[in-house]
Parts: C-alpha cells; sequence; structure tokens
C-alpha cells in the first residue's frame, strides 16, 4: 500500500490500514527506541504506547502527512520524556540517600536508641513535620511519598516548580536541625535515667 493511500485509509479509520501502518513501521521505531532507552522492555512498551495513542485519537491521523516522520517523532518524544523521568527518579533518591548518609554521619546514636518501636518513630516524625509549613509538608508528600515530578507536584499544589523546589528545601534544612536537636534530647534522656 503507498504512503498516501495508507495515510487517507487510517484518516478513515480502517482498522486494516493501521495493522499495516503498525507491520511497516514498528520495528523500525523500536530501533530508535532502543537506542533512545538502552532496554528492549523500555523500547517495546514506548512503540506500543505510541501506535496505542494513534488507534486511541484518530483525529491525530487528520493532521499526519508524512507518518514514518510522524511516529519517529512520537517516538523520540515519548523516550525523551521516559529518560526525564528516570534522571528525576534518580535524582530524588540520590538527595533522599544523601540525607540518610549524612544524618547518620553527624548523629552517632547509642545502642539503645536502634531498638525504638514504629509508633515511637511515626510519632517523633510527627513531631518533626509540626515545624514545617503546610506547603513545606505537601511538597514533602507529593514528591517524596507519592513520587511526582517537581513539574507535577507544582501543578498540583498551584504553584511554580522554582517554589516547590524552594518549599523543598527549606523543609530538608528544617528536619536535618531538628532531627539533630531531638536525637539529641534522647540521648541526654538515656544517658540521665
Amino acid at each position: 500500500m503507498e504512503e498516501k493511500f495508507l495515510i487517507t485509509k487510517l484518516q478513515e479509520g480502517d482498522k486494516e490500514a493501521f495493522d499495516e501502518a503498525y507491520n511497516r513501521y514498528s520495528q523500525e521505531m523500536l530501533a530508535l527506541a532502543y537506542t533512545f532507552l538502552r532496554d528492549k522492555d523500555d523500547a517495546a512498551d514506548t512503540v506500543q504506547d505510541c501506535f496505542a495513542l494513534l488507534l486511541n485519537k484518530p483525529k491525530l491521523w487528520k493532521s499526519i502527512s508524512d507518518l514514518r516522520w510522524y511516529l519517529m517523532k512520537m517516538v523520540q518524544n515519548q523516550c525523551l520524556g521516559q529518560i526525564r523521568k528516570r534522571a528525576s527518579h534518580s535524582e530524588k533518591e540520590e538527595v533522599f540517600q544523601y540525607y540518610n548518609r549524612s544524618a547518620a554521619a553527624d548523629i552517632t546514636m547509642p545502642e539503645a536508641l536502634a531498638s525504638f518501636k514504629q509508633q515511637e518513630d511515626e510519632e517523633r516524625m510527627e513531631y518533626l513535620l509540626g515545624f514545617l509549613t503546610q506547603q513545606r509538608k505537601t511538597a514533602l508528600q507529593l514528591v517524596y511519598q507519592e513520587d511526582l515530578t517537581y513539574q507535577q507536584a507544582a501543578a498540583k499544589m498551584g504553584i511554580s516548580k522554582q517554589s516547590v523546589k524552594t518549599h523543598l528545601r527549606y523543609a530538608k534544612q528544617i528536619l536535618k536541625s531538628k532531627l539533630g536537636f531531638v536525637i539529641n534530647l534522647i540521648a541526654l534522656s538515656f544517658l540521665i535515667s
């Protein structure tokens, strides 16, 4: 089937034309996705998602004049989005690990502190979160508990991406300083008793 005819049939909603387009371009799109993602399964999922999006949104076909080029751009954009998401998740994990390491290095805990019950830990965390404004608590929850990107958290909170980052930075500073103070108080109480 010639490409212009194929596009015309796709614009008419012909499912056989869609199968033809998939058979014609899926392997090439898979190779393109793999060059970006370096993972076979992620590449296959990305290509599948692109074709599924086209299948479920027939209005998109009306704007397509060069199917191969359109699919290449679509796959490329999906891959770049996944790469950004990976980087964001990796960055968050790195920040989390940094604060875990720095807290462990800054504060030496006596052996007795290692056996705190979960309920006491939760109460302590609730106490520490009490030092934060509602915006900072919300930013922490959205980014670190719900694993949203800074942009998604900003949209949900109705503020800018930079404001989310600022709230997180201040929240981390406050929690780190208060955590050191609380642990020193607990250690002191063990020494006195």
